[in-house]
């Protein structure tokens, strides 16, 4: 008998074949490696879009906000009335607070703008076109809208008084 002098020889000591050796992954490993792979790149391709989606309408957001912000600041340096009782046009189209709101020119036309005004006495009620001077309490309605769809973006109600904006 031949003596092994490593434990391969040891283990094949007597056998006439060889292992076959290995040279490659089977099919099934194929198969389960693109499986795995395919899930992991495709949900890391939904969290981006995602956060594309997300970021889209944050920026709409802030752009419907600034347009918003400079139709509060034309309003609000406009004198109140009846001190300039001329400069009435400057304000938004005058309003019931149950009549739909007016369309107003937008700086972007991404972007619809719509604006009314609803007159307060001092008794709380609602003023007529004729009672200027009776006036104490502007509600200025103010909506910006997306102009493909109208898809409602930002409603923002501001409220000015004889001594300043609230």
């Amino acid at each position: 008998m031949k003596i092994a002098h490593s434990w391969l020889e040891y283990r094949w000591q007597g056998k006439k074949k060889k292992m076959p050796v290995k040279a490659g992954f089977s099919i099934l490993e194929l198969v389960v490696a693109m499986f795995l792979l395919t899930i992991v790149v495709g949900t890391g391709l939904l969290i981006i879009a995602g956060n594309l989606n997300i970021m889209q309408k944050s920026n709409e957001m802030l752009l419907a906000s600034a347009i918003a912000q400079y139709y509060i600041e034309m309003v609000n340096i406009i004198d109140f009335p009846p001190v300039y009782a001329d400069r009435q046009s400057d304000y938004p189209q005058k309003i019931s607070e149950t009549d739909p709101l007016p369309p107003i020119s937008s700086p972007d036309p991404s972007f619809k703008v719509y604006a009314g005004c609803v007159w307060y006495k001092s008794d709380g009620s609602e003023a007529t076109g004729t009672e200027t001077d009776k006036v104490v309490l502007r509600k200025i309605k103010l909506e910006v809208r997306r102009a493909k769809n109208n898809y409602l973006l930002l409603r923002m109600p501001v409220f000015i008084t004889r001594n300043g904006i609230y």
